[in-house]
């Protein structure tokens, strides 16, 4: 006979064992801590890979445990960069709270930016904040003061047409104007210090430039114009000749390879070598009780000015013979070795600088030299 009595007691057993099978939590009570408040102060400067940043909290309730910038660009840093910071929250009493935190209740005082990722923090592991920096001229009101958009020196490579400059230490690139005259002939812009003009030689006339150097389109440093540089009409066509448009290639290092043209102001004999910059062959070094001098293979002889002899400068005195050291010439100094050879793209013996041209482009003033 069926009995309810023994039924309702085996129903009673089997709650109970399904009453101990389930594990028991207990409720989190810990005080959730809906949001913080940090402090972002970095120390970046121009063209620097630095990454000091700070961040700090007056909370009693949790800490900076971690902060570091995660993006240092290896080239420098630049006006328009945003620096991401990556900021690890610790709690002071992980057993009494724990995080309930978003991108909303994050408030970030100091830098200029936007919190713009926040994980983490589950359990008792660090929160986990990305704060990223605006752009870091408008952070740093003061960023155009860093910047050297200083061009020394603007001179030409005669021979060549080549415009060429001195660097400017925060320049990424450069805005170059040529004229005839008055005449606005072309507007280039440039990564090199040096432009070849030479194809825009195409008549007699006074050539000139103006070069500034561009950082960013709001940041951009004042003119500097070249001399004057007047050409005849066959000058021209032999400048235009020399025209090679592989010069203005931004990988282009041909400049290098280019010096001035330059020329003296005297001329014995005809001669296709004395006073021009062609390669001199055929010739011979003669030393004398004065000196040394180039007979050339015409028999003429340079005076007052500079020959190019087997791929090298050389300058010659009034009385044709070859000088060394300290030379002024057109306005611009340049220096010559103990073998007579002009120096390009090095440190001269007493500690100056001279460029691909030649030319002494550093704030030394050598006026103490006495030049023959």
């Amino acid at each position: 006979m069926f009995s309810f009595k023994k039924l309702a007691v085996v129903l009673a057993s089997v709650s109970m064992i399904a009453v101990m099978a389930v594990p028991s939590y207990a409720a989190d009570t810990r005080t959730a801590i809906s949001s913080v408040k940090i402090k972002v102060t970095t120390d970046l400067s121009i063209g620097s890979t630095s990454s000091d940043v700070e961040v700090t909290t007056n909370s009693t309730l949790y800490d900076v445990h971690s902060a570091t910038i995660t993006n240092v660009p290896s080239d420098g840093w630049d006006a328009d960069d945003n620096p991401k910071v990556q900021i690890k929250l610790a709690l002071e009493d992980d057993d009494e709270y724990k995080w309930d935190i978003s991108k909303s209740t994050v408030t970030v005082t100091g830098d200029a930016g936007t919190v713009t990722s926040v994980s983490g923090g589950s359990g008792h592991g660090y929160l986990t904040i990305v704060y990223t920096l605006d752009d870091l001229d408008e952070v740093y009101t003061d960023w155009s003061s860093s910047l050297d958009l200083t061009i020394d020196d603007a001179y030409w490579q005669t021979a060549y047409g080549i415009a060429d400059w001195s660097n400017a230490e925060s320049a990424k690139k450069y805005e170059v104007k040529l004229y005839r005259g008055s005449t606005l002939l072309n507007t280039v812009t440039t990564t090199n210090s040096y432009y070849s003009f030479a194809n825009l030689f195409t008549q007699a006339g006074t050539y000139s430039y103006k070069v500034r150097a561009i950082y960013t389109s709001s940041h951009k440093g004042s003119w500097v114009e070249s001399d004057d540089l007047y050409v005849t009409e066959s000058a021209a066509a032999s400048i235009k000749s020399t025209y090679d448009a592989s010069i203005n290639s931004s990988t282009s290092s041909s400049s290098s390879s280019y010096v001035s043209g330059l020329t003296g102001t005297t001329f014995y004999s005809n001669t296709a070598y004395a006073n021009s910059p062609v390669n001199s062959t055929g010739g011979q070094w003669i030393l004398d009780q004065y000196g040394w001098w180039y007979r050339n293979a015409d028999g003429s002889w340079t005076s007052n000015g500079w020959q190019l002899i087997n791929g090298k400068y050389y300058f010659f005195n009034t009385s044709g013979y070859m000088k060394t050291g300290w030379i002024y010439w057109n306005n611009q100094y340049y220096y010559c070795g103990a073998d007579g050879a002009m120096l390009t793209n090095t440190t001269t013996p007493d500690g100056y600088y001279v460029n691909s041209a030649g030319v002494w482009v550093s704030n030394y003033n050598p006026y103490s030299y006495t030049f023959g």
